[in-house]
């Protein structure tokens, strides 16, 4: 081999083996780069409200909450509390989801913070929903990608991705502020301190959960309610005190009314405890069917809230009630048409209830067997809202009650759909007209099977800027059969998750103090002044680094390639 022929093949090996090492360090500079932006160790927050940032305030509650929960671990004898934070999606989609980024990078920051308590980790429920078989609350329930769980040993809390924000109204889709540090310190005291608040069912009227025969008819529903973080107790409204911690009431199959003072001398009125705890802002859940007897004080009560239940009343005398309606659809799951199927409402404060279960779950059955329809109260009034194609909102009708400085309103979850109507039923026998035919009292379809109201309170939440999240919840749904331990039992139907996500929505816990939301501004990274000055943006910042990081590394690979060029051409 003459000399020309091993110089070129000595320059073409040095051209391979830098072509190799140029390869090699350009994927190495990647992974490098990835680990440190999946780790959060290489980050910049430039926002103004530091929306990727723990503020001081969550880091010395926490911390204090940690340092008081340890302590007591100790002189038991036990190792120190960890917490478990787990999202349900690869880590790529929840950074590329700009809300699910935000709740992301601050468990990230929790982490960095508390190493020693907090741990992150990321599943992917679709490729491996058995990663949290530990947290569902039967075999059957549903954990969704826009979910977020925060576990600690055998408690865990499970939330979704709208909690962390605050929202204008139930049917916006865009949040104005982000709420997550609140929200995280919430969950991670609820499951540290291990004080669930507690579930009081009541069972001085005849429910089933008055003897150990009825709880094992529901023992299912009792479980949904021990898992979704409840503790359970029961009550005697005229004998017991409702407990400090109790944040929701349960009524199931009252089958005698509610006591009050009037024509009860002595004795204690059951309506006005209900009124009480309603007040500061805890939540009333109530179930009943097409055979619940008339009830006059508890429902004058609910009429309050909105809610009556559709009683078939004598054609010739209003004040006369012969029966119940009874729901009957084409769109069921027996060939009577009774187990009905119910509709989804997509829309407002029903329509966030399911919103998981329509969107990633394929709004599976929801079934109300039995069942007695629900209407609006007279006294209050219904509005529609229109379809807004601009932000994506169908139409939709609430009621909504504002008198002697009290905002209610009263929304659908479920309705029976167009394909149904309304047979008059008395103590479980049907009524029948002059031809012995079943009587039809009612043809309009829709009937609302499971309604949903709130109080709003306005409450401040610091830095001028308001909340009205501090509300009370009844709830009521005419279905005693929604919670049958067939029903909850079985993977054919939705009515375990829509329960849970119910729970969730009204359920209530040690809210944190002192903790500040932070307002979302136009994602531009252009400049806005307040009313005060504050400018909420400023461009200088993230000017300069955007052209740092984009110069850098080709002002880099130019000085190498005119190195490369200039040794070449003396060289050759």
């Amino acid at each position: 081999m003459n000399f020309g022929n091993r110089q070129k093949l000595r320059h073409g090996s040095a051209s391979a083996a830098i072509i190799v090492l140029v390869l090699a360090g350009v994927i190495l500079l990647n992974a490098a780069v990835t680990a440190l932006f999946s780790g959060k160790l290489w980050f910049l927050d430039m926002t103004s409200e530091g929306m990727y940032s723990l503020t001081p305030e969550t880091t010395s509650m926490l911390q204090s909450s940690f340092d008081e929960v340890n302590a007591a671990r100790r002189q038991a004898g036990e190792e120190d509390v960890k917490v478990e934070i787990i999202f349900c999606a690869d880590p790529d989609m929840l950074r590329a989801n700009e809300l699910m980024r935000y709740i992301y990078y601050t468990a990230l920051d929790l982490q960095d913070t508390f190493p020693n308590t907090v741990e992150v980790r990321t599943t992917n429920v679709w490729s491996n929903p058995s990663s949290v078989d530990a947290y569902r609350t039967n075999s059957y329930s549903s954990i969704y990608q826009t979910n977020v769980i925060v576990a600690s040993g055998s408690e865990f809390r499970i939330t979704d991705i709208r909690t962390y924000y605050t929202y204008n109204s139930d049917q916006d889709t865009e949040p104005w502020a982000y709420n997550g540090e609140k929200k995280f310190v919430q969950s991670i005291i609820a499951v540290t301190r291990a004080e669930a608040p507690v579930c009081g069912i009541t069972v001085n009227h005849g429910e089933p959960f008055a003897t150990e025969e009825g709880r094992a008819q529901y023992e299912t529903f009792l479980g949904v309610l021990n898992n979704a973080g409840y503790d359970v107790v029961y009550l005697d409204l005229e004998k017991d005190e409702i407990p400090e911690d109790c944040r929701l009431i349960l009524t199931f199959d009252p089958q005698t009314d509610f006591a009050t003072a009037f024509g009860n001398e002595g004795g204690v009125s059951e309506i006005a405890k209900l009124d009480a705890f309603l007040e500061q802002a805890y939540s009333f859940m109530v179930f009943v069917d097409a055979d619940t007897p008339v009830l006059p004080h508890l429902e004058e009560f609910l009429e309050e809230w909105g809610i009556a239940f559709d009683r078939y009343t004598d054609p010739e005398d209003a004040n006369s009630i012969l029966g119940n309606y009874q729901i009957v659809s084409e769109v069921a799951l027996d060939s009577a048409g009774l187990s009905v199927i119910g509709d989804y409402e997509p829309e407002a404060l029903g329509g966030s209830i399911t919103e998981n279960m329509r969107e990633m779950g394929g709004s599976p059955n929801v079934v109300f067997g039995n069942a007695m329809s629900i209407s609006y109260s007279k006294t209050y009034q219904e509005s529609f809202v229109l379809a807004d194609e601009e932000n994506g909102t169908g139409a939709y009708s609430y009621g909504y009650y504002y008198r002697n400085n009290r905002n209610r309103s009263i929304y659908d979850v479920f309705r029976s759909g167009e394909q149904s109507q309304a047979y008059a039923v008395n103590n479980g026998v049907l009524l029948t007209d002059e031809n012995g035919e079943p009587l039809v009292v009612d043809t309009r379809g829709n009937y609302k099977l499971m309604t949903l109201t709130r109080e709003s309170r306005t409450i401040g939440e610091g830095q001028g800027y308001t909340n009205v999240n501090d509300a009370s919840y009844v709830c009521a749904i005419g279905s005693t059969d929604f919670v049958s331990n067939e029903i909850l039992g079985s993977n054919s139907y939705g009515n375990t998750d829509v329960l849970l996500s119910t729970l969730r929505a009204i359920g209530r816990e040690v809210i944190p103090v002192g903790l500040d939301f932070k307002p979302l501004y136009e994602p531009e990274m252009t400049a806005s002044s307040s009313s005060t000055g504050e400018v909420y943006y400023t461009t200088t910042g993230n000017v300069v680094w955007t052209v740092v990081m984009v110069l850098l590394p080709a002002l880099g690979f130019t000085i190498a390639g005119t190195v490369v060029l200039v040794r070449r051409k003396f060289n050759s």
